[in-house]
């Protein structure tokens, strides 16, 4: 229901405590990726999503950590650490994305506009094919 609309509004609060929101992902394609530190889908693509996010600076990447727990999050981090922001939400919540499981990743336009968005843990190639559609 999505998609064509503009991204719901949504923000995080990364391991340094700073406060990412999506609006702020606007000019520029963006990957939102919901997760959490129990999902064991989430952690097979978490090298995936680190390694496009390394290897696209066309593209920004924000990882939502959600239905979780502070230490969780924590240990997730330095098990599997990110090079783009991820956090717990603060502001906002899965549910106005419509996620019903994890992992779930929306991609964004440069105007904010949800172009496509996929369900389940993402490979390199269908990864890159979503990215297509973003960032040509």
């Amino acid at each position: 229901p999505l998609l064509g609309r503009t991204a719901p509004q949504l923000a995080i609060k990364t391991m340094a405590g700073e406060e990412v929101s999506v609006s702020s992902l606007r000019g520029q394609a963006a990957v939102v990726n919901f997760w959490a530190s129990w999902c064991a889908p989430c952690v097979q693509e978490s090298t995936v999503l680190s390694s496009a996010a390394s290897s696209r600076p066309d593209v920004r990447f924000l990882g939502a950590d959600n239905q979780d727990t502070s230490a969780g999050f924590l240990a997730f981090e330095q098990a599997h650490p990110q090079p783009y922001p991820a956090g717990p939400i603060v502001q906002g919540s899965y549910r106005s994305y419509g996620v019903a499981g994890l992992p779930a990743t929306f991609f964004i336009n440069a105007v904010g506009l949800v172009v496509a968005s996929f369900s389940g843990p993402l490979d390199p190639s269908t990864l890159d094919h979503y990215l297509s559609l973003v960032a040509p």
